[in-house]
């Protein structure tokens, strides 16, 4: 046997005795669940995050089962418990710190708050340095976007054969009430300077069935009208035109660049996977860790624009180390409150929480009866501390979002002539329509190690990641163990069999 396939076979071995750890943590005094807690081995080489209602899962590899687990909350003291115990009663209790006003440092209550928060900003890029990395990581996204009966499209008037207000008042009948769905994704993710990599290795979607037969529904119902907007890029003398009055534009066919690709169907009879673009994921991760965690970010514009802001500043515990606790909220530009917890040795950021002010929007565009506002933002961030740098451990981001559309819009089949072209068939119809859909996502770093430049040129990006079609979830959907636990809402999503 070569020294190769025997590495492969001690691998397998090793992973083959693999454990999974399942529990919730509490507070000790009043039983409630602490969410986002923190647990990882001691030397951080593997690592998860409570969900919001304080369940976690650990995926833990034969070599670690005479280790312990360390779990970890802000205010509280850590708690390292042994693997062995954890696989008999998976579930933790953390005691609250009681601080001891005699015992905190006179350095760390010689700066204010406004002080602090430059600091913060002064050494970020020491403090959270971009290095050349693996990351392995958990990706998870939601959407919900209800749709209301208000909503309507008035066929106006119409020459176009099969078309007219029954057909599109059948198509909206068929429309549900809440369309939603989830994705969540295992990758390797690599960086080198500038340059990001991912190697997708397991990705599953719970899809609603209701929402495929819909799909399939307003295909078959608008298929002739649809056919023949494709032959017309095939003919040169007929074209479509689509406009509001006052702007208009000729339809073309154009390829799409991938990064505009979402999702794309292995066929149309495949009901178990589908395919999605490895760089559309691979730069969807890459601007949602820009957005929620990065200084130039404008989502930290309560560091970056501190003249916006009121802060406070308090004094806790983690790990043993004190803490500054710096609370925030807006003056009137400002539009955030939030809460920072910053490491008094370096002013390093360990963990963030920002969410719209009471009353505040943003993005607040309404322009020839199309518009557009984000209602609310929520972002909670964890950093790690590996030596003496510290790195995004964990994200969880909410944005919901408000369209509208009212006005009028025309659709008219047109043959090209020498002086005036022909209009062949038109349609006018006018649209009411309002939603409002929320966004949720989460990112989990299970492990990072560092990455040479060799490394990373050998990794060969795949075109596609394929995503398995689930209808219930469930954590036996998943062959690694090491995920950020559905909640509620995301166990009990289902839908009628239609």
């Amino acid at each position: 046997m070569s020294f190769i396939s025997l590495l492969i076979v001690c691998n397998l071995s090793i992973w083959a005795q693999k454990k999974i750890i399942t529990g919730r943590v509490l507070d000790t005094e009043t039983g409630l669940s602490l969410p986002f807690a923190s647990i990882s081995f001691n030397d951080y080489r593997n690592g998860s995050v409570s969900n919001s209602e304080g369940m976690y899962v650990m995926d833990i590899a034969a070599d670690r089962l005479e280790d312990s687990l360390y779990f970890s909350y802000m205010g509280y003291e850590t708690l390292g418990v042994s693997v062995k115990s954890l696989l008999m009663e998976g579930s933790v209790w953390l005691r609250s710190v009681q601080l001891n006003l005699a015992e905190i440092p006179v350095y760390s209550q010689t700066l204010n708050a406004l002080a602090i928060i430059k600091l913060v900003k002064k050494n970020f890029p020491n403090n959270h340095p971009k290095v050349n990395q693996l990351q392995h990581l958990f990706y998870h996204s939601y959407n919900n976007t209800p749709f209301s009966e208000a909503n309507r499209m008035n066929v106006l008037k119409t020459s176009f054969d099969d078309i007219d207000q029954g057909l599109v008042d059948e198509v909206l009948e068929v429309i549900p009430e809440n369309i939603k769905s989830y994705r969540d994704v295992i990758v390797d993710f690599y960086s080198h300077g500038a340059e990001t990599k991912i190697m997708p290795i397991e990705g599953i979607s719970l899809q609603e069935r209701t929402a495929l037969s819909v799909q399939n529904q307003i295909e078959e119902k608008i298929l002739n009208i649809t056919e023949d907007i494709e032959l017309s890029f095939e003919d040169d003398e007929l074209y479509y035109k689509m406009g509001t009055g006052i702007i208009s534009s000729k339809l073309e066919l154009n390829e799409p660049d991938s990064e505009d690709v979402d999702t794309v169907m292995t066929n149309a009879d495949d009901t178990t996977n589908y395919l999605i673009s490895s760089e559309y994921l691979r730069k969807d991760i890459e601007n949602f860790l820009v957005n929620t965690a990065d200084i130039n970010s404008n989502n930290l514009e309560f560091i970056n624009k501190p003249k916006k802001y009121n802060y406070q500043k308090e004094l806790t515990l983690f790990n043993n180390e004190w803490v500054y606790k710096i609370s925030f909220e807006p003056k009137e530009q400002g539009i955030f409150q939030g809460i920072l917890y910053i490491a008094t040795t370096n002013y390093a950021i360990l963990q963030l929480y920002y969410e719209f002010a009471t009353g505040k929007i943003t993005e607040n565009i309404n322009l020839l009866g199309i518009g557009h506002k984000v209602n609310y933002k929520k972002a909670q961030v964890i950093y790690e501390k590996l030596d003496t740098a510290y790195f995004v451990k964990y994200i969880n981001a909410e944005k919901q979002e408000f369209y509208s559309i009212d006005r009028n819009f025309f659709m008219v089949k047109k043959e090209k002539r020498f002086l005036f072209d022909k209009a062949l068939d038109k349609i006018k119809f006018a649209l009411d329509m309002k939603f409002e859909t929320k966004n949720g996502w989460e990112l989990l770093v299970i492990h990072r190690q560092n990455l040479a430049k060799e490394a990373f040129e050998l990794v060969k990006e795949p075109e596609k990641m394929t995503i398995k079609k689930e209808f219930v979830n469930s954590m036996d959907m998943w062959d690694h163990g090491s995920v950020i636990v559905p909640n509620t809402e995301l166990k009990n999503f289902r839908r009628d069999n239609k």
